[in-house]
């Protein structure tokens, strides 16, 4: 029935922006010079004729190339400080190791998870996604702010997040949890892969405060049983940049909505990508398998009013922000689970 998530957000009005601002709009727009620079050395190290037009990957990654290396940002009034330049490392550093295995990529030669998945890749995605990341972390950080606002209005104890991934989320709301609050927080981080799930358990037991009991086990946010958590046991489901990979979005959001009580609040971030653009972060991502409706959006993000879309067909009444300078690039949103 509509509404059974009803508008209840307890996030601060226009806190986005404070995230979102001019100082972090000037560091996108360095990332995508060195985006595009990358993708013109990409293309001319390889030969794109070569590639297998029934390869809709490999068609769709050369497609992004050609379009990345002419892409531009509106210019920007300031540059980025010298000292901003340790906090943009681990996006630029990130993007140099995926573009320099493309060729290899693109001629079949090598894999976007062994790439990102091994050795090297798998310690520069880790840092990626964590909060000092100055690219990544409005994404940690526009989440954990409307958590714990949450979490300050009585929103319960049991927490759920899903695709935690390598923690990065987990470990800025650990670091920022409200040291006020006094009751006894049961706090269960899952993802689909064991791999990471054991690195995040060994990264983040000694963050959690003494009144959060963490629990790590493995969840599919796609498939539509409830995988041992009981549906209608937790106060706050927190997902972070992870739900654009749904194969059926509206579905996984249905499933999501199951696990909350009645009162209980759905919070989610996520990187936007509006109809036609392009986000610099992609030349990483889409070495990775992208889902199938992807190759006709462009891009394995979505636009804000996709968002909305899939909301609606989840019969969902979200709270959306989106940040309100430069183009779509991040969204918090927030769901309250009504009463029977």
């Amino acid at each position: 029935m509509r509404g059974e998530l009803t508008d209840q957000t307890y996030a601060a009005a226009g806190h986005l922006e404070a995230f979102v601002d001019e100082h972090y709009l000037d560091a996108c727009a360095h990332a995508w010079e060195i985006t595009s620079e990358l993708a013109q050395s990409i293309l001319d190290a390889v030969d794109g004729d070569g590639v297998d037009p029934a390869d809709e990957h490999r068609v769709h990654c050369l497609d992004w190339l050609r379009r990345a290396a002419t892409y531009r940002m509106l210019p920007r009034s300031t540059h980025v400080a010298t000292s901003s330049a340790g906090a943009l490392a681990p996006t630029v550093d990130l993007l140099r190791h995926a573009a320099s295995a493309y060729p290899r990529f693109i001629e079949s030669a090598t894999s976007g998870w062994s790439v990102l998945f091994a050795g090297e890749g798998m310690r520069l995605w880790n840092s990626y996604f964590h909060s000092r990341n100055g690219l990544y972390r409005p994404l940690n950080a526009a989440a954990v702010a409307t958590v714990t606002q949450t979490l300050r209005t009585g929103g319960g104890t049991q927490i759920l997040e899903v695709g935690a991934g390598t923690g990065g989320a987990t470990s800025h709301l650990l670091a920022e949890w409200p040291r006020d609050l006094a009751s006894t927080y049961d706090y269960t981080v899952t993802d689909t892969s064991a791999s990471l799930l054991a690195a995040t358990r060994r990264t983040q037991r000694e963050q959690a405060p003494s009144n959060v009991r963490l629990e790590f086990r493995r969840f599919n946010f796609d498939l539509p049983d409830d995988q041992g958590l009981t549906r209608g046991s937790f106060d706050l489901v927190l997902a972070v940049n992870a739900l654009h990979n749904a194969a059926d979005l509206p579905l996984t959001l249905r499933n999501l909505r199951s696990l909350l009580r009645p009162g209980g609040t759905l919070v989610l971030s996520e990187s936007l990508c509006a109809p036609g653009d392009l986000v610099h972060q992609e030349l990483i991502f889409n070495l990775l398998p992208l889902p199938a409706d992807a190759y006709r959006r462009g891009s394995r993000f979505y636009a804000e009013a996709m968002w909305r879309a899939h909301f609606d067909a989840a019969e969902i009444d979200a709270t959306i922000q989106v940040n309100a300078m430069g183009p779509e690039l991040v969204m918090v949103a927030s769901a309250t689970k009504g009463q029977p």
